[in-house]
């Protein structure tokens, strides 16, 4: 086991990765997370991607460090753009927000292969990712992580073909984070319902009706 550190969010991601994979990580910025893969011999290649040329020189001067030059490529590419190519088993889309994310993942056919796994990490709008994926993914785990004051969801998914179903409640927070209800979920829970109520007391001040949200926060002090 090497003695290489990353953030506890990315090692989570880094969990959803199979053994042996060849993985891409997509606008990867210093390729830490490609760098434990390969260390820690869970990833047998990887492929490190980001759409500007900084971000790509300092992970080309990290994979140089620790010799995996032979193992890890990199490219200024925007999103999915030629992936093709590298043929990754599992792909890792961290750190960039979900709306992004939905648009990255709708301009690329190849993940639409059964044997190719999504790990993705949205910074906003999580519940427009999975809404997305709804149509031919599966969501196979997925994990709150809870670091520096900060909230995370992380998501894996494998394309199924076929159409999921999820509640408005399932879309925001995940079916499985809310089955597992880990000490991190109640932190996201309790975040989600400070925000709702936050946007009810606005809605209040402008005289605006809110038996809306005042449903989506009973909805959400029920799993509690």
């Amino acid at each position: 086991m090497s003695d290489f550190k990353i953030s506890k969010r990315l090692c989570t991601a880094a969990s959803f990765v199979r053994d042996g994979a060849v993985v891409a990580d997509i606008g990867t910025d210093h390729a830490y997370l490609p760098i434990y893969l390969v260390l820690n011999g869970k990833a047998s290649k990887a492929y490190a991607s980001d759409i500007n040329v900084g971000p790509i020189q300092k992970a080309r001067e990290n994979i140089q460090k620790y010799g995996l030059e032979n193992c890890i490529e990199t490219a200024v590419a925007s999103g999915l753009d030629g992936i093709e190519k590298f043929a990754p088993s599992d792909i890792v889309i961290c750190g960039m927000g979900g709306e992004l994310i939905v648009k990255i993942l709708e301009n690329s056919p190849y993940i639409r292969n059964e044997n190719v796994r999504l790990i993705l990490q949205p910074m906003t709008h999580v519940e427009e990712v999975r809404e997305y994926l709804l149509n031919g993914f599966s969501t196979i785990d997925e994990n709150v992580v809870f670091e520096d004051e900060k909230i995370y969801q992380i998501l894996c998914l494998q394309y199924d073909g076929d159409f999921h179903r999820n509640t408005r409640l399932e879309l925001e927070l995940g079916k499985i984070n809310i089955q597992n209800k880990s000490e991190e979920f109640k932190i996201l829970l309790n975040s989600t319902i400070a925000k709702k109520k936050k946007r009810r007391d606005g809605l209040l001040k402008g005289g605006y009706n809110t038996s809306e949200i005042d449903l989506e926060i009973e909805e959400l002090k029920k799993l509690l």
